[in-house]
């Protein structure tokens, strides 16, 4: 998914069509959760926010002017970010071994909503209502973490 525009003009049309993309993406990542699809599903939302992170003010996520009249930014970013949370929620839905976050994982995703944070800070979209919730997607993280690393500790026990 690529949306940054080369020449920094982007029509209403364009941003239509990325916001339905992006949509639609998101639409993906939940299916995805909830048939198990876990890593594939973080796969897809990791690429999802890198585009729209990379491309944030041609979308016109940083400004305060209307870029496009239907469009609520604030929704977008409810929208983005509860997607964020409920597939950091449903992790335990793997569907095989395979599909399970592990901890190199984790630490991936750590470090690319860090990463994500400090570029969207610049444009004070974090961890507010219309942004980026980099706080509770890290917190997300490091239970799913520490409870990643009582599992591989309790395996090496029982073994």
């Amino acid at each position: 998914m690529t949306l940054k525009s080369a020449n920094g003009g982007v029509t209403v049309s364009q941003l239509q069509s990325s916001f339905a993309e992006i949509q639609g993406e998101l639409k993906r990542v939940l299916d995805g959760v909830n048939t198990g699809r876990i890593l594939e599903s973080f796969d897809i939302l990791s690429k999802v926010t890198d585009a729209v992170v990379d491309s944030c003010e041609a979308l016109g996520l940083a400004s305060e002017l209307p870029v496009v009249e239907t469009f609520q930014r604030d929704n977008f970013w409810r929208a983005l970010n509860h997607c964020w949370l409920v597939a950091l929620q449903n992790v335990s839905k793997a569907k095989t071994d395979e599909d399970r976050l592990r901890e190199e994982h984790i630490v991936h995703l750590q470090n690319s909503v860090v990463r994500w944070g400090d570029t969207l800070d610049k444009f004070g979209l974090v961890d507010y209502e219309m942004g980026f919730w980099e706080a509770d997607i890290m917190d997300a993280l490091r239970t799913i973490l520490e409870s990643v690393k009582e599992s591989a500790s309790d395996d090496v026990l029982d073994a």
